[in-house]
């Protein structure tokens, strides 16, 4: 009985962290996808794909894409809608401030 409920509590206690990392490799390849399919961008254009989660975020999950032709800029999307993706911002890895023209695959988020 006693090693009943130390599986149980270890189950409860390693669940959502399971559960975590499962939709974020979801949301990876759902973003992957998008971009394939609905941008028309190929495979060796995109140098990465990384989902991101936050407790208290909103959204909770986004995932960041860098691509080739960009690799210091990170490109963050999220789900708006049923496997509909947007560009909801941009970072560079270095810190500067890039202007939309100089950005090659910025997506104006329009609602």
């Amino acid at each position: 009985m006693k090693k009943l409920l130390i599986v149980a509590v270890l189950i409860a206690i390693f669940a959502p962290f399971c559960t975590i990392a499962i939709k974020k490799q979801v949301y990876e390849k759902k973003v992957e996808t998008y971009l394939i399919e609905n941008k028309f961008y190929q495979k060796a254009e995109i140098q990465s794909i990384k989902a991101k989660w936050h407790l208290a975020g909103l959204p909770k999950y986004w995932v960041n894409v860098i691509f080739s032709d960009e690799p210091n800029t990170v490109y963050v999307y999220f789900e708006d809608g049923k496997d509909k993706f947007v560009q909801l911002e941009y970072y560079t890895i270095d810190g500067t401030n890039p202007s939309v023209e100089q950005l090659k695959n910025y997506e104006p988020y329009l609602k």
